[in-house]
């Protein structure tokens, strides 16, 4: 053992620090797998932000145990933050360097299990995340505080960047948003949040996890579902804004004591306080962000609205960041293969029912409305001497109504849900999807409760229920406010 192990791993077994569990404890956290041999559990114990008492309990190789011991020592009476930094290079230097080869392994899961005992210790006040807003800053005043989330990607690696070089000390958080698929690195999957750590590590930043698989599943993946069972179009990225990231990251910087959050989202904070649109036009993301809360968005920054994508990657390459070539992300995140009808067919029992056209006839039968979108041509079903569109999903009816293109067209629709940051009056254009184009429009208070009547002065296409109506002004680059559209007509 003595010519595999250096000295400081041979002390560490010999007389291992801090072996145990504490029995009441503020967080516990396991990771590794009986099966192939090696476990490691942490828990901690609290006295405000300071880690009173940490302990380890490590099955598995004498690099396992070792390495638990090391961190467990090196933990012990920090505060959360300062043991959120250390890093798999740490441990390795405590313990006189380098392990032997195929031995690296015990640094990740010894750090990974004290990370999952964090965030386990923030996940006990989860009913106060729950709550869905009030957060406001309780930040050291003077101190350039933030929390940057950090999805594993490259913008979000060079917001946190950019933020430190700028004098802020910053604190990278990672959403544990779904489970994912195996080996898959799509946003916040399990894979993502390991290699989210490291990246941070690199930069030199302390890092947090927060598991919001429930939430996600409750505000986002549960209304995705429901929505196109209801005949409705959902835009999953706006859920997750409105609901869960940001206020996760907010969350987190209340309990941490910092003052602003950030996100890698291409955009700017107005006077208002109000969106505005990024420098890039072309990575824009504006639309996606109408429902934050004006008390949160007072407290955002959005670093890379002042740059374009360009930019952004040579910043990362500059700095020899691993994720500079990381390629962009396209799909739903719980979506990895795009297939959403196959999503959200193993989720409800489907219906056949009517295909109709505009007079009811009944041209053919559908498996289920939630396979179909106003707008959409293909894959319907009918065979036409012309192209024919859904151009209108019934739930009550569980009919799905076709027409020719002309009959898209709409140039009036009502929107609810509202989250204004301007005066409405100021609203000159609306957009409704992601990468459309902005239409001239006129906006008034409806007769239906809490909806908006938008009139639109030239006929746009394919508009459903569900979707995001979001306002600008009139020269185009602050956004005024949002709403989701609740019928065309």
């Amino acid at each position: 053992m003595t010519d595999r192990y250096n000295p400081q791993v041979i002390e560490h077994l010999v007389r291992p620090r801090n072996v145990g569990e504490i029995e009441d404890n503020h967080g516990v956290g396991e990771s590794g797998d009986s099966a192939c041999g090696d476990v490691s559990r942490f828990s901690v114990r609290m006295e405000g932000l300071r880690l009173e008492e940490v302990r380890y309990k490590v099955y598995g190789c004498a690099a396992c145990i070792a390495a638990g011991s090391a961190l467990a020592e090196m933990a012990d009476g920090k505060t959360i933050i300062e043991a959120a930094a250390i890093t798999s290079g740490d441990i390795e230097d405590a313990l006189g360097g380098p392990l032997s080869k195929g031995k690296e392994h015990a640094l990740t899961l010894v750090l990974d299990s004290l990370h999952k005992a964090f965030e386990d210790h923030w996940n006990r006040d989860f009913e106060a995340l729950l709550a869905d807003g009030g957060y406001l800053g309780n930040g050291e005043s003077g101190k350039k505080t933030v929390v940057a989330a950090m999805s594993g990607g490259v913008d979000s690696a060079v917001t946190g960047l950019l933020l430190r070089e700028a004098g802020y000390d910053v604190v990278a958080v990672t959403f544990r948003l779904h489970d994912g698929e195996p080996g898959s690195r799509s946003c916040c999957s399990p894979d993502t949040v390991l290699f989210a750590r490291d990246t941070a590590h690199r930069m030199g930043l302390p890092h947090f996890t927060l598991n919001l698989k429930e939430l996600f599943g409750t505000r986002v993946m549960s209304d995705f579902v429901g929505s196109y069972e209801a005949g409705k179009t959902p835009n999953p990225c706006v859920s997750c804004n409105a609901h869960v990231k940001f206020h996760a990251a907010a969350f987190l910087a209340d309990r941490i004591g910092y003052n602003k959050v950030a996100t890698g989202h291409y955009a700017r904070v107005g006077e208002g306080p109000s969106l505005a649109r990024p420098e890039d036009e072309t990575k824009d993301q504006t639309y996606v962000l109408w429902p934050m809360p004006k008390e949160l968005l007072a407290r955002t920054i959005f670093p890379l609205g002042d740059y374009r994508k360009t930019e952004v990657r040579a910043i990362a390459e500059g700095r020899s960041l691993a994720v500079a070539t990381t390629p962009e992300s396209q799909d739903i995140c719980f979506i990895p293969d795009g297939n959403y009808r196959k999503f959200v067919g193993k989720r409800i029992e489907a219906k056949a029912g009517e295909i109709v056209d505009r007079e009811g006839n009944v041209l053919a039968e559908h498996s289920g409305i939630a396979n179909f979108t106003v707008g959409q041509r293909r894959g319907i079903g009918v065979s036409a001497p012309t192209p024919l569109y859904v151009t209108d999903v019934r739930p009550t009816t569980n009919q799905v109504v076709v027409g020719r293109k002309k009959e898209l067209e709409v140039f009036e629709i009502g929107v609810k849900d509202l989250n204004w940051f301007l005066d409405p009056e100021e609203s000159a254009s609306v957009q409704i999807r992601y990468n459309g184009e902005p239409v001239e429009c006129d906006v008034s208070e409806g007769d239906y409760e809490d909806e908006w009547v938008v009139r639109f002065h030239e006929p746009v296409i394919g508009v459903a229920p569900g979707q995001s109506a979001v306002f600008y002004t009139d020269d185009g680059e602050r956004v005024v406010g949002g709403g989701v559209v609740s019928r065309r007509g």
